[in-house]
């Protein structure tokens, strides 16, 4: 009896190690994917088709689909994964406590850099808002979240200014901001990024300045 439950017991535990296995294969190889979709994406290839990433992969084009309903859905966790990776980028380096020339460099120069990193896998999101509702309400959380940076910052500017005055100048300032406005600057109007972080921040000096910030200068 002993022996039988001895052997029984070495056959689950068999098993179990089988399962893990498997599971951990399958986790490799969907990462393999979601790294080969977003390496091609950087590459400059906006919408890298299936059979592409699984060469570049190396997991079979079968198997794709074992991991991922359709494309749509690999490049929505592709963009997840890269929204991830950037997370630490989109913390502010800057409070409402430093100077105003201070908060206007750092939070430009973050701004930028944010999007420095994030641009590829940007300009993949915006291309399935009209396909994918997850991808348009997560781009729609993030547009906010990155406003309300704005306001938080300069907090105490928008105070000094009428409630009207204080609404079009955070909007003119997130438009400003964005990153649709960063890619015109940056290839419509062939800026650098040095001349680029320059015309924001003189854009938000002149929306922003009154007798408060030049005291605070």
């Amino acid at each position: 009896m002993i022996a039988i439950i001895y052997t029984v017991g070495v056959s689950e535990s068999a098993a179990l190690a089988n399962e893990d296995g498997r599971h951990a294969r399958r986790d490799r190889n969907k990462d393999a994917v979601v790294d080969a979709y977003l390496a091609m994406v950087r590459d400059g290839n906006p919408r890298p088709s299936i059979a592409d990433v699984a060469d570049r992969s190396g997991v079979s084009h079968r198997s794709v689909f074992r991991y991922f309903a359709d494309k749509d859905e690999l490049a929505r966790t592709a963009i997840e994964r890269q929204h991830a990776f950037v997370g630490p980028l989109v913390v502010l380096t800057v409070g409402p406590g430093a100077s105003f020339a201070e908060r206007i460099q750092r939070f430009v120069d973050r701004r930028l850099e944010l999007f420095d990193v994030l641009a590829p896998v940007a300009r993949l999101s915006r291309t399935l808002v009209q396909l994918q509702p997850v991808v348009a309400a997560e781009l729609t959380t993030s547009r906010r979240y990155l406003r309300a940076q704005i306001t938080h910052v300069f907090q105490a500017e928008f105070a000094a200014l009428s409630a009207d005055e204080a609404r079009r100048a955070a909007a003119a300032i997130d438009v400003l901001c964005s990153f649709e406005s960063v890619e015109l600057l940056r290839f419509d109007q062939e800026f650098s990024t040095v001349d680029t972080a320059a015309v924001i921040a003189r854009s938000i000096r002149a929306l922003l300045r009154n007798d408060q910030s030049c005291h605070n200068e």
